[in-house]
């Protein structure tokens, strides 16, 4: 094998997931993806760095809530996580709900995860909750309570990163058409999407 072909092995071996810098949009491959209402429960991090096991449902609070699948080494999901504290931060985005998901369990560590994201220190820290799921996870179907036969990234549409989606209070989910690099005219979009939604809840 050549040196070029091996040098872009191990590039594509460094970013796992990131998708072209064009476009991010989330398919459904089957209609019973598109129409699922699932949950799961793992090791979850608070902004200031201390665990807990928690369950997506339980953490979205009856509300509609911005879901963001990241990597650590991806850097769009690092653009989307600093404009949404930003926008947390100055007040644009005053009472966003927002949970990151780490996609990529099976190739980056936890602690990678934490030195990226979490506590003040890290190098694009987060204002929210942050889940780190196996790939194993167990999915729950919230109209049966019971454990189905899927996989956790089959059951929430099969994300990239970065990946947004917004999941809804009876646990189904919005797919979300963004951009690769953070935008703030998308994400004011989404924010007026989920205080439109949350309105029509009351």
């Amino acid at each position: 094998m050549n040196r070029i072909a091996i040098i872009t092995i191990m590039v594509i071996c460094l970013f796992p997931g990131c998708v072209s810098p064009e476009r991010s949009m989330i398919e459904p491959t089957t209609g019973e993806e598109a129409g699922g209402r699932f949950t799961f429960e793992s090791l979850t991090y608070s902004e200031d760095g201390s665990s807990r096991t928690s369950n997506l449902d339980s953490m979205a609070a009856d509300e509609p809530t911005l879901l963001l699948w990241v990597g650590a080494s991806c850097r769009g999901c690092h653009d989307w996580t600093d404009m949404l504290r930003e926008g947390i931060d100055n007040g644009s985005l005053a009472g966003i709900s927002v949970i990151s998901i780490h996609r990529y369990s099976a190739f980056e560590q936890d602690e990678e995860v934490l030195v990226r994201y979490v506590g003040n220190d890290s190098e694009n820290p987060i204002k929210w909750d942050i889940m780190l799921p196996d790939e194993d996870a167990a999915v729950v179907d919230l109209a049966s309570g019971l454990i189905v036969d899927m996989g956790l990234y089959e059951a929430f549409q099969n994300p990239t990163t970065p990946t947004l989606q917004i999941y809804l209070p009876d646990g189904s989910l919005n797919p979300l058409d963004h951009s690769y690099w953070a935008d703030w005219g998308e994400l004011s979009g989404i924010f007026d999407s989920m205080e439109s939604m949350s309105s029509g809840d009351r």
